[in-house]
């Protein structure tokens, strides 16, 4: 009873933090924030929670002083392709974004969120007109498994990718871990308006993959179950 007690009070503050620091923009924000995290010293899941806000700030500024291409390199297996927002044809509107999420069975959850506008301007987060035909670089939505796990769901140019977030806080492991249905994740830098495809190294971030990203199999994964993905 003790255990089910620490469990759920660790999901509360996670994703309080996660609601008022805004892990939203997680794939050009989290996803950035996790390469920067080996230069920046941020040693555990539940700070890295705390400051995402200033944390997106710092990359915002720091990536006018580094080059996103080499930095991608530099932090990555590999650089898939680095493709200028507003020539891909891939990025999904608002009323498209509510529609995909809604079929993968997160967009009866939270609010559907962006940040970005499609010439890189930065906007506070706001929440997604289901019928608007307006595109958006990325999207981001919080889930709650029924186990009381909390997940940021990403959606970067076409790509949706799952980021545990009571899996990362609890375990404060030194390389945090994202779930992608690829080989590879994507990022997006507002400073360049690009998106950047990458293998990131191992010590930098984790990719687990699974078939489908899908509330049905975010249910079914457990902390022993993303181990041994």
């Amino acid at each position: 009873m003790k255990q089910k007690t620490t469990k759920k009070n660790s999901g509360s503050i996670a994703v309080l933090a996660v609601l008022f620091c805004v892990i939203a923009a997680v794939i050009g924000g989290v996803i950035y924030m996790q390469y920067a995290r080996s230069q920046t010293a941020q040693t555990t899941a539940a700070s890295t929670s705390a400051s995402a806000s200033e944390g997106n700030a710092y990359l915002r500024q720091s990536s006018k002083k580094t080059d996103a291409k080499a930095y991608y390199t530099d932090n990555s297996e590999k650089l898939i392709a680095v493709i200028p927002a507003k020539k891909s044809t891939q990025v999904y509107s608002e009323k498209s974004v509510d529609k995909e999420l809604t079929s993968r069975g997160f967009g009866k959850s939270f609010p559907i969120t962006y940040e970005y506008t499609m010439d890189g301007s930065f906007n506070e987060k706001a929440q997604i007109d289901t019928a608007s035909s307006a595109a958006h670089p990325q999207y981001s939505v919080m889930y709650q498994t029924k186990s009381g796990d909390y997940w940021t769901i990403n959606v970067c140019n076409n790509q949706v990718s799952a980021y545990p977030v009571s899996y990362n806080f609890e375990h404060g492991k030194d390389v945090e871990c994202i779930l992608t249905e690829s080989d590879g994740i994507t990022a997006y830098d507002s400073e360049t308006n690009c998106f950047y495809k990458s293998i990131p190294k191992p010590d930098v971030l984790v990719l687990k993959h699974i078939p489908a990203i899908t509330a049905e199999a975010l249910e079914r994964l457990t902390a022993q179950e993303i181990e041994k993905l």
